[in-house]
């Protein structure tokens, strides 16, 4: 690789901390020649062709893998007016908790009640199937919180303040889009190599409003879910409204036209100048608001987390379920097996990661320290 192509990348962390696999993607998008410009945050890991953390400006070229799977994935975030104390005792949260895991569908559960308004999805290649395997998972996903990394937390502020925060995406209706046109990328754009889409052809016009379609459902889906959880909380109708005017909103897997090219997030956090972000990190660490600067040398971008140290079957290898345990105390969770691959230590530092970007992406506006987690 020349000097010349080093010279298209712009790094918040050291390439020497990150590991192999994401350095390998790194190295293989700086040789395309459609790339103008290649940021990484500091909770970079290793993701599919781009990777997580990285934020891709191209030049006329649209890529479904440097989106990925999970379009729209993102965060809404609400601060209350309730004060934590309003929250009550430690049985109280448990109830709190208990009655987000009866209302909201997490994992692969579905939605038992559906919404009669949402408009079908109609392709803009015109793909029957995909028509069809979107349409069949689209209104009993609506409003399910999914799993992995996604979660609703509640926790308080530097004000002491209750805060609600969701982590989820498009589930099964992005994931069927991205499957879709990742494999006709693999052999429609002859002049492209495999994974990328000429924006100016039909295919690629395609994706982008397809695309389109899966960030709104994405942001519904979250909408959704904060609506029950704050009516769990206990706000009316009027004070739900209200506090909805106000929430953050950001996706971090995206592709957006700009007037320098088509920009791609993954795994990343819009911070143009003055923009609310949200940033979270493990079940533990809790999360930080942020606004951003507005430096367009990283591409007007900021991490989406803390980023992965192992990977989910590591993380079970190495860490335990007393340690797991141990390090969730005072927060109600669902704290076993089946979330040590989320656990405090799989994750990079939140505060080191949050360090790398103050002052030069984003500026910590407050913090908010988990009550209860929820988790598929």
């Amino acid at each position: 690789m020349s000097n010349k192509n080093f010279e298209k990348l712009k790094t918040l962390i050291p390439l020497e901390d990150l590991d192999w696999g994401a350095k390998e993607q790194i190295y293989a998008a700086l040789d395309l020649d459609f790339l103008k410009t290649l940021a990484i945050m500091p909770d970079c890991h290793q993701g599919y062709l781009l990777p997580i953390g990285g934020i891709a400006l191209l030049d006329g070229v649209i890529s479904p893998e440097y989106v990925g799977f999970d379009i729209g994935c993102g965060m809404c975030c609400c601060v209350t007016d309730m004060d934590s104390t309003d929250l009550g005792d430690w049985n109280d949260k448990i109830g709190i908790f208990n009655k987000i895991y009866k209302r909201i569908p997490v994992g692969i559960g579905q939605m038992k009640s559906l919404p009669e308004d949402y408009k079908d999805f109609y392709s803009a290649s015109g793909g029957k199937d995909l028509n069809q395997r979107v349409n069949a998972k689209l209104t009993l996903q609506l409003g399910t919180l999914g799993s992995g990394n996604h979660f609703i937390e509640i926790g308080f502020n530097r004000e002491n303040k209750v805060v609600v925060t969701i982590h989820s995406g498009s589930r099964n209706i992005g994931h069927s889009i991205a499957t879709y046109y990742m494999n006709l990328a693999k052999v429609e754009d002859k002049h492209l190599p495999s994974g990328f889409l000429d924006l100016s052809n039909d295919l690629g016009k395609a994706y982008e409003k397809d695309l389109r379609f899966g960030l709104q459902y994405a942001l519904d889906n979250r909408m959704i879910m904060m609506i029950s959880t704050l009516e769990i909380l206990g706000f009316n109708t009027k004070d739900i409204t209200k506090h909805l005017k106000n929430v953050i909103n950001e996706n971090h897997n995206h592709a957006v036209i700009t007037i320098n090219g088509i920009l791609h997030r993954k795994g990343a956090t819009p911070a143009e100048k003055g923009v609310l972000g949200v940033i979270p990190g493990s079940m533990k660490s809790g999360v930080y608001i942020t606004k951003g600067l507005g430096n367009e040398e990283y591409l007007n971008s900021a991490s989406h987390g803390a980023g992965r140290i192992y990977g989910r079957k590591e993380a079970k290898r190495q860490i335990t379920l007393e340690q797991h345990q141990d390090w969730m105390k005072g927060i109600v969770a669902k704290v076993d097996e089946s979330t040590i691959d989320e656990s405090h230590k799989a994750y990079k530092n939140l505060a080191k990661v949050i360090g790398y970007q103050e002052g030069i992406v984003i500026d910590i506006v407050d913090y908010v320290k988990p009550l209860i987690n929820v988790k598929g």
